[in-house]
């Protein structure tokens, strides 16, 4: 067993205490369909509410013991990333200027498909028209600015293009004062290749980064305490699917998906919130070894299975006669 879920077992032990302690109750409770009163019933509803609470409890305890006990620890969230481990704390920004350089030029085209897109074939209204003159002065007036950031000729020169084919188009639609939804396709199209080079350049400056670091911070927890490391990841929804750290942690680490060693926190803006999913994950896959002889187990809906003979046996929207 883990040695993070060794501590564990008591309190499953003492959860099934707590359930075995409820069983006399529940055949009352069965009962009630066949003529119990409702006094009866009442009480034995209350008992099991206060079981259920009594139960919660116990599981919000083991689970801030889990957050708590789950050290070392690597969070990534935002640009920032943080080595948490006993009485060591330490952030590092993983974006670096080049990053962000390179992403805000990709936002111009994809500023104007989405100013242009519900407009395609019709006469641009006075907002949109608005909107295109402010980006057309920001751009003509960042453009000279790019060759200041000390980028390389080839990188400067993919700049220049995505800038200049963008206010091209700009001025265009501009001047025929609408645009059709095949002019708008095939500037994204062309443009494609451009942005996703700036993509990979700019992943490849983050990653360079994060495996700096997360080699010095394997250096200073030693061979043993980082085989015990735990990683949360912070993003959103959109990310989630093949994430960028996500997938350096499970190259690093050798794990293939989310559970045990990489937590991936959706929606979560603040630390403690992070570290309590940590504390879900550990304690739940202590649970599913225990009881289910898989530590994945509670990672998917625990009525998953009961779902899908309900549904073979049940199909939705099927009529009786089929």
């Amino acid at each position: 067993m883990n040695r993070q879920w060794a501590p564990l077992a008591k309190n499953i032990l003492a959860l099934v205490a707590l359930v075995i302690c409820a069983v006399p109750h529940y055949p009352a409770c069965a009962q009630m369909g066949s003529g119990g009163s409702r006094e009866t019933q009442n009480t034995n509803d209350d008992a099991l509410t206060r079981l259920n609470l009594e139960f919660r409890s116990v599981y919000q305890q083991a689970k801030e013991r889990c957050s708590q006990e789950t050290l070392p620890l690597i969070m990534v969230m935002g640009d920032h990333m943080f080595l948490i481990d006993r009485n060591l704390r330490q952030q590092v920004d993983i974006i670096p200027a080049l990053y962000t350089r390179l992403k805000v030029v990709d936002h111009v085209p994809l500023a104007l498909f989405l100013l242009l897109d519900r407009q395609c074939g019709n006469a641009l209204d006075e907002k949109t028209s608005r909107e295109l003159d402010k980006i057309k002065e920001m751009v003509s007036q960042a453009r000279p600015t790019l060759a200041t950031l000390g980028l390389d000729t080839t990188t400067l020169n993919r700049q220049y293009q995505l800038v200049d084919l963008s206010l091209s188009f700009l001025e265009r639609v501009q001047s025929q004062k609408k645009v059709s939804r095949a002019h708008l396709i095939s500037f994204c199209r062309e443009l494609e290749p451009l942005l996703m080079k700036n993509v990979d350049q700019a992943v490849a400056a983050e990653l360079k980064i994060v495996d700096d670091t997360v080699r010095r911070w394997r250096e200073k927890l030693g061979a043993e305490r980082f085989k015990q490391l735990t990683v949360v990841i912070v993003s959103g929804h959109m990310p989630r699917e093949k994430h960028t750290c996500f997938q350096y942690f499970c190259k690093a680490l050798h794990v293939k998906k989310e559970g045990l060693r990489i937590v991936y926190s959706e929606g979560i803006e603040e630390e403690a919130a992070a570290r309590d999913l940590v504390g879900t994950h550990v304690l739940d896959a202590s649970i599913g070894e225990t009881f289910f002889k898989e530590q994945l187990r509670m990672h998917r809906d625990l009525l998953s299975d009961g779902a899908a003979k309900y549904l073979s046996a049940h199909p939705p929207l099927r009529r009786e006669k089929d």
